[in-house]
């Protein structure tokens, strides 16, 4: 009981550890690129005497950013600390020791950046912020992973009745569909088959893909490129009736495994509400809108690129890979992470290194967002064939995935900001919503219970929702 107590606040101790070191680098990367580190031109302290000096908020970010890497500092040392006193084995004190190790040589880069080093020292300290961040992440990850592998076929429980908007967002139903019963007026059918042609269009994805593809404008306008209106509303146009185009056709190829899954089984198709080859024609009339209003009113790399976004949804990922790879998710990000590329070239007429990296973002965070609610859908998706992570390589490993590419999106997130130059509202975004999705990971080791997996879905929702409004807030508000 002693050793499983130690332990357990051990592992307390490392999620503090992760944390502050998280914010360590998103406070890193906030004041490397607003003007806070130009208030602070001595080190420790921002002046030649031990007072603060003036509480301008470049100077209170960058104290901000040296109180966290003295907090970090000191959660690093107990960590080190702790990792000799309690049996958690060779990999963990490894990485631990690691992370002790580089502490002291980021403090000392720090110092040579306030005191006007060289400029390669910037890019080194951010690296090795970053790499003492992924050391105590997977330390925390085998930690976590000692108490939780015993108790995970008992503990896993399903979870009914909800209805996430995910990469296949659909109600619940028996397990059995039946047929639903046929309308017998005239508006009653209309409004029937109205709403089963929207249902095709999956429009719980379309807000934040939208969203996406307007941080990607937002990123744009800081290149010194100007976002009209006009722009804007045709490239949204044209986002969301692509996004409805691959939808239709996701519904219309997986609609025999659909009526296996509960969570698919109230679908149009399968009850025939409407028939594949009028899907298949709605699908086509969308994508042909979709390319007219792209190539009329934005460009035509952005047409080019959304027709791609289609054709990787609708077959690459859909026909492809979701059948037949447990790395469907992973390789299938790509359509989701399009749009912020789409966004950017509506706007600059070319593809820029900000877009690639708010795709990589989107990218890495598809895995960590997805592989929580297939744990909890993990039967679902047995019974409809799908070879979905959880289900070919099973719930810890799935778990360790989320984790690992949660620690990708999070440093990707800061990386972002760097390349970007966003500022303190991204960075403050950034920091409270990724230290609440690490949290709901971590939750995910302490109660492996298909009802936190899904909580934590919903949670990366939010986080990246938040993300993404902080640039469009930054860029097209503050900016403007």
């Amino acid at each position: 009981m002693t050793t499983e107590l130690s332990r357990r606040r051990f592992a307390d101790v490392l999620t503090a550890t992760v944390i502050a070191a998280y914010v360590l680098v998103a406070l890193g990367t906030a004041v490397s690129t607003t003007d806070s580190a130009a208030a602070c031109s001595a080190w420790p302290t921002c002046a030649t005497d031990p007072i603060v000096g003036s509480g301008t908020g470049d100077t209170l970010l960058y104290w901000g950013h040296r109180v966290a890497a003295l907090v970090a500092g000191c959660l690093v040392l107990a960590s080190g600390l702790a990792a000799r006193r309690v049996a958690v084995g060779r990999r963990v004190t490894a990485l631990v020791g690691c992370a002790l190790v580089l502490f002291p040589v980021q403090v000392l880069l720090g110092a040579t950046i306030a005191v006007g080093g060289p400029s390669v020292a910037g890019p080194i300290h951010l690296a090795l912020a970053m790499a003492i961040f992924g050391c105590l992440l997977v330390a925390l990850v085998f930690t976590l992973e000692e108490g939780t592998l015993e108790a995970e076929s008992d503990r896993l429980t399903p979870t009914p009745n909800p209805s996430p908007d995910g990469d296949d967002a659909g109600g619940v139903s028996a397990t059995a569909p039946q047929s639903a019963p046929r309308p017998t007026g005239r508006l009653v059918r209309l409004r029937r088959t109205i709403g089963a042609y929207l249902t095709l269009t999956k429009p719980r994805l379309m807000w934040l893909l939208c969203l996406v593809a307007l941080a990607g404008m937002g990123l744009a306008t800081l290149s010194g490129a100007a976002l009209e209106p006009a722009t804007a509303l045709a490239t949204l146009a044209g986002g969301v009736l692509a996004i409805g185009a691959s939808g239709t056709f996701n519904h219309v190829y997986e609609r025999d495994r659909d009526q296996r899954m509960d969570r698919t089984a109230d679908r149009p198709l399968v009850h025939d509400l409407v028939p594949a080859r009028n899907a298949v024609a709605f699908g086509v009339g969308l994508t042909v809108v979709a390319m007219t209003v792209l190539l009329t009113w934005v460009n035509a790399l952005a047409a080019v690129l959304t027709l791609a976004a289609i054709g990787y949804y609708a077959v690459l990922y859909t026909a492809v890979l979701k059948p037949n790879t447990a790395w469907n998710t992973v390789l299938g990000g790509g359509a989701g992470a399009l749009p912020a590329v789409i966004g950017w070239v509506a706007v600059t007429g070319r593809v820029g290194l900000p877009a690639v990296a708010l795709a990589a973002v989107i990218f890495l965070w598809t895995p960590a967002h997805f592989y929580s609610l297939a744990i909890a859908y993990r039967d679902d998706y047995a019974r409809g064939g799908f070879p979905m992570y959880p289900v070919a390589e099973g719930v810890a490993a799935a778990r360790r995935h989320i984790a690992f590419y949660l620690g990708a999106t999070l440093l990707a997130a800061s990386g972002l900001g760097w390349v970007a130059g966003l500022g303190w509202v991204y960075g403050v975004t950034s920091i409270a919503l990724g230290t609440v999705f690490l949290r709901s990971v971590v939750r995910q080791f302490r109660r492996p219970t298909d009802e936190v997996a899904l909580r934590s879905f919903y949670v990366s929702n939010y986080y990246l929702g938040a993300i993404l409004l902080a640039i469009v807030l930054e860029t097209l508000v503050i900016g403007s």
